[in-house]
C-alpha cells in the first residue's frame, strides 16, 4: 500500500482497498462501470447490478429527493430532539418549580432511551430493512411529542422526553448507512458532511429557535412546532423514501479489490463477489431480459419489503458486539463518542451557568450562544464537504489509482487540535466570567473540531467496513448516549455548586 499506509500481511483482500482509477493499470484490469462527466476516468465502487431496482442505479434526483428527507428526519429527531429544551432548562425548572437537577435528569432518561433502543434498531433494520424503522421511530417521535404538548408538567415532560428518545437512534446511525447504498465511494464525502453538520452542529441552531419560542410563545409551542416538522416529515418519508437496503444476486461485481503479493510487493487488481441468496417468496420478478421488473411507485411504498437477512432476530443483536473485536472499528465508536460527547456535555450547562452571574440570560440570550457552535460546525463541514472527495481522488492518482479507506482520516490532526484547544479554552473562560461572545467564539473552534473529527472517522468506517455500518454506527450512537446519560448527573450537580460560588460576583 502506497501513502506510508501499512500493508496487510494477512489477507490478500483488504476490505475497503479498491481500485478507484484507472491510472498505472491496462483497460483489460478495469472494463468495469466508470463515472460521468468529471469522473469518467473514476471506477464505480461498489460496481452497481443490473437490476434496476439496486439503489445504485437510481436517477441521482431520487437519490437526493431520499437523502433530503432522511437529513430532514436526522435533523429533527436526532439534531433538534435531543437539544430541544437546552436553552430553557433554568426557565422550565422555575415555572416548573422543580429542581434544576431533575429538569435536566430529563434529556438524560431522553439519551438513556436512545441508546437502549440501538440494539434493536440495528437487528431490526437487518431483519426488515431501514424503511419500517425510519417510520417507526418518526411515529414514536410523534407521540411523544403530543404528550408533551397535552400539559405542563414534570411527569408530562419526562414520559414526552423517553418516548422522543426513541426515536434517535436510527436517524443516528442509519442515515449514514443509507448514504453506502444509494452512493459510490468517490460520491460520499459530501453527503456525510452535510449529515455530520445536521447530527452535531445544527442541533446549536435548534437551540436559538427553541429559545426564542419559548420566550416569546411558551412552553408549550416548543412542542407544537416541533410536531408540525415531524408529521411534515413524517409524510414526505413515507411517500418518497423507498427502501434503499438491497440484497445483490451471486455474481454480482461488488467491489474492485486490490491483491498484495507478499513476495513481490505488486499489486494486482481483482473483482470481489457478494454471494447471497433470497429469502423464499421474496424472490424479484424476472422480466424477458433476465433483469428484474422495476417496481412501481405503489410497491416502492410498501413498509415492508421480506427478509433482508438470513440471521435471526437474536443473531443479529449479538451480532451488534463484532465490530468490537475490531480495533479499527472500536477506535471509531470510541474517537467519534468521545468528541460527541464534549459538545453535547458543553451545551447541556449553558443554561444553569449564563443564566446565572455574572450573566444573568434569558431562555432567548442563552439560545444565541448557539450561534458560536453553528457557524463552527458549518465552517469544519464546508471544509471537508470542499476538500474531501476531491483530496481523495488527488490521493488516488498519486497511489496509482488504488484507494484506501485510512485516506478519509486526513483531516484527524487538525480535528485533534481545534476540538482539545477549544474544549479546554471555553471551560477557562466560563470559570473567569469572561465575554459570553467569547464563550461562544470557542466552543464554536471545538465544534469545528469536533464536525471535522466525527466526518473523518464515519466515513473512514462506511468505507472500510461496509458490511457492517449498521452495527459500527448503532455501537457509535450507543457509547455517544451512554456517555452523555452518565455525564448528565455530575453536570447538573456541578452547576448547582457553580451557582454558589462566589467568584463570579461582580
Amino acid at each position: 500500500m502506497g501513502l506510508g499506509i501499512l500493508e496487510d500481511h494477512h489477507l490478500s483482500d483488504v476490505p475497503g482497498t479498491v481500485l478507484l482509477a484507472d491510472e498505472g493499470h491496462p483497460s483489460s484490469e478495469t472494463n468495469l462501470q466508470h463515472g460521468n462527466g468529471s469522473d469518467t476516468h473514476t471506477i464505480l465502487s461498489p460496481q452497481p447490478s443490473d437490476n434496476v431496482n439496486d439503489p445504485l442505479n437510481w436517477p441521482m434526483w431520487k437519490k437526493e429527493v431520499n437523502i433530503i428527507i432522511l437529513c430532514l428526519g436526522a435533523m429533527l429527531n436526532a439534531g433538534t430532539n435531543g437539544t430541544l429544551l437546552n436553552a430553557s432548562y433554568y426557565a422550565i425548572a422555575s415555572d416548573l418549580h422543580t429542581p434544576l437537577t431533575s429538569v435536566v435528569l430529563v434529556s438524560g432518561y431522553n439519551l438513556l432511551a436512545a441508546g437502549c433502543s440501538g440494539p434493536f434498531v440495528c437487528a431490526l433494520s437487518r431483519q426488515y430493512g431501514k424503511r419500517p424503522v425510519f417510520l417507526a421511530s418518526t411515529l414514536l417521535a410523534i407521540i411523544g411529542t403530543a404528550i408533551g404538548e397535552t400539559k405542563m408538567g414534570y411527569k408530562f415532560l419526562l414520559a414526552a422526553r423517553i418516548i422522543q428518545g426513541f426515536s434517535t437512534s436510527a436517524f443516528e446511525s442509519l442515515v449514514i448507512a443509507s448514504v453506502g447504498d444509494t452512493y459510490f465511494v468517490h460520491q460520499r464525502g459530501l453527503r456525510v458532511a452535510v449529515i455530520n453538520f445536521i447530527l452535531n452542529a445544527a442541533s446549536s441552531l435548534s437551540s436559538i429557535i427553541a429559545g426564542q419560542v419559548y420566550q416569546n410563545l411558551g412552553y408549550s409551542w416548543l412542542f407544537h412546532l416541533f410536531q408540525i416538522f415531524l408529521v411534515i416529515q413524517f409524510v414526505a418519508m413515507f411517500l418518497f423514501c423507498p427502501e434503499t437496503t438491497f440484497t445483490r444476486n451471486t455474481g454480482v461485481v461488488e467491489d474492485v479489490q486490490v491483491e498484495a503479493d507478499l513476495d513481490q510487493g505488486d499489486k494486482e487488481t481483482s473483482t470481489h463477489e457478494e454471494m447471497c441468496t433470497y429469502p423464499n417468496d421474496d424472490r424479484p420478478q424476472m422480466s424477458h431480459g433476465g433483469f428484474a421488473a422495476k417496481k412501481t411507485y405503489i410497491q416502492e411504498l410498501s413498509v415492508f419489503n421480506g427478509a433482508r437477512s438470513g440471521q435471526g432476530f437474536f443473531k443479529s443483536l449479538v451480532g451488534l458486539l463484532l465490530p468490537l473485536l475490531n480495533p479499527a472499528a472500536c477506535y471509531v465508536i470510541l474517537t467519534s463518542g468521545i468528541l460527541n460527547s464534549w459538545y453535547v456535555g458543553s451545551a447541556i450547562i449553558l443554561s444553569g451557568v449564563f443564566s446565572g452571574s455574572p450573566w444573568y440570560y434569558s431562555a432567548a440570550q442563552v439560545g444565541y450562544l448557539g450561534v458560536g457552535p453553528f457557524v463552527g460546525g458549518m465552517i469544519g463541514s464546508t471544509v471537508v464537504a470542499c476538500f474531501s472527495d476531491s483530496s481523495i481522488k488527488y490521493m488516488v492518482r498519486l497511489d496509482r489509482g488504488i484507494y484506501e479507506p485510512e485516506l478519509r482520516l486526513i483531516f484527524m490532526p487538525v480535528a485533534g487540535v481545534a476540538s482539545t484547544v477549544g474544549m479546554f479554552l471555553f471551560g477557562y473562560t466560563m470559570s473567569i466570567g469572561a465575554n459570553a461572545i467569547l464563550c461562544s467564539f470557542l466552543q464554536g473552534l471545538m465544534m469545528f473540531g469536533v464536525v471535522v473529527g466525527i466526518f473523518s472517522t464515519l466515513s473512514y468506517a462506511l468505507d472500510a467496513f461496509k458490511s457492517q455500518a449498521n452495527e459500527i454506527f448503532i455501537m457509535n450512537m450507543v457509547f455517544k448516549a451512554r456517555t452523555q446519560s452518565n455525564e448528565i448527573l455530575p453536570h447538573s450537580r456541578w452547576l448547582i455548586i457553580f451557582r454558589r460560588t462566589s467568584c463570579f460576583m461582580d
